[in-house]
């Protein structure tokens, strides 16, 4: 049988598990980046000279840089449940598809963006989860601080009743 976790347990539990799936929105975003980067590294990043960005691993780490920045913005301007991650979403897809229409050399740009879409879409889900979760913690620090106050209030009243208790008693002797 599994123990039941205390109000304070579970209020660290829930921030925990938002702080640390706020992390990995953006350990999201980069992953693909990094997987593509990784397949196409020879034709992204290799010359016979030496070591050099071509124009594929140029474009990647720009449009990396670029959602990165877009989704700090978001998260500033925007507090709503999702963030402004499913507008980003959409935008992105969007984009991604009118460069898909272009030329050649926009498809490796497309691709890229398709790539991204999928840390964008593991972002999304990552910060619904974060918070629903800070607000579930929150919820607990706020229910434990109002049971340690009606603790308090309960000790005090118990004091104050021994207190008017022993003056009735002296006052009779």
């Amino acid at each position: 049988m599994k123990k039941q976790l205390t109000a304070t347990q579970k209020q660290k539990k829930y921030r925990v598990i938002q702080k640390a799936t706020f992390v990995g929105e953006f350990v999201s975003v980069g992953t693909p980046y990094i997987v593509m980067g990784a397949i196409n590294y020879e034709e992204w990043f290799k010359v016979t000279n030496g070591w050099k960005v071509g124009l594929g691993g140029a474009l990647a780490l720009a449009l990396m840089c670029l959602i990165v920045f877009v989704i700090t913005k978001k998260k500033e301007d925007n507090d709503s449940k999702t963030g402004g991650y499913i507008t980003l979403l959409i935008g992105w897809l969007a984009v991604a598809f009118i460069f898909l229409l272009l030329a050649n050399i926009i498809h490796q740009i497309a691709s890229i963006m398709f790539f991204g879409a999928i840390g964008i879409a593991g972002a999304l889900g990552l910060d619904i989860v974060s918070k629903n979760n800070g607000e579930k913690a929150d919820l607990y620090l706020q229910a434990i601080k109002e049971a340690k106050l009606n603790v308090a209030k309960q000790d005090a009243y118990s004091q104050i009743q021994k207190e008017v208790e022993e003056e009735k008693n002296k006052r009779v002797f």
